[in-house]
């Protein structure tokens, strides 16, 4: 019988695996790293009583996870998207088509600010979502991230060719490899920007501005001082399985 509290929750996304573990609502450790079934069994270690999991992966991926939490005889749920949870509501017709990354962000900030927001999640992806003031969500926009942006001209033009270090800065780039890496983030930052002057149309003045993803501390940087009221919340979409879970 498990007489654990701990609460194992798992934010299993494209490239990376994010963790913490809880008890209660108290954040007793946490990080990043490769998904590996020597990995999870790391993670059991500790004696979670149950996993809490959001994962953007494929069933078949998603499969070695369970197959490792069966094998080890700890309890396990999966969130998925919802139709409504604390007070905010999808817009999707079909709400198993929204990613479950995206709909518990939103989660996170609606229950953090209870006023009308814009969550940016900037990871392999770029996700950008609009909720207004009585939690109904309004609609979004998934963008190639920056990585994926640089990868998408290396595979399909036939003289973009370019290497080197990674570049940070907006300035145009005076070699090929500046053009490429200061226009991606270039990209990023230009379409939250529009983004955000569209939420302002549908809502008025926004009342927060919340982001998270691998590639968020980045884009904080480049943004400078348009980015003085942006939340920065790195684990939001742990805080998000967190709510989603508690709620009844």
């Amino acid at each position: 019988m498990r007489m654990s509290t701990l609460r194992l929750e798992l934010d299993v996304g494209n490239s990376s695996l994010k963790w913490r573990l809880m008890s209660g609502a108290q954040r007793l450790d946490g990080g990043r790293l490769t998904e590996s079934p020597m990995a999870i069994a790391d993670l059991l270690r500790a004696g979670p009583a149950v996993v809490h999991i959001a994962s953007v992966r494929s069933e078949t991926r998603n499969q070695e996870l369970v197959d490792a939490l069966t094998l080890a005889g700890v309890p396990f749920s999966f969130a998925r998207s919802q139709r409504e949870c604390a007070g905010l509501s999808n817009s999707y017709a079909d709400i198993t088509k929204m990613g479950v990354d995206r709909w518990l962000v939103m989660v996170a900030a609606f229950v953090d600010c209870g006023r009308p927001c814009v969550v940016i999640d900037a990871g392999t992806a770029l996700t950008i979502d609009i909720v207004g003031g009585t939690g109904v969500h309004l609609g979004g926009y998934i963008i190639a991230g920056a990585g994926l942006s640089a990868k998408a001209l290396a595979e399909h033009t036939g003289r973009v060719r370019f290497g080197g270090e990674e570049q940070f800065s907006l300035a145009p780039g005076v070699d090929t490899e500046g053009c490429v890496h200061h226009g991606k983030w270039l990209a990023q930052l230009g379409a939250i920007m529009a983004a955000l002057q569209q939420a302002e149309e549908a809502i008025g003045d926004l009342a927060e501005v919340y982001i998270t993803g691998g590639d968020a501390p980045t884009l904080l940087g480049l943004a400078g001082a348009q980015a003085s009221r942006w939340r920065y919340r790195e684990e939001l979409v742990l805080d998000g399985l967190a709510a989603v879970m508690a709620a009844p």
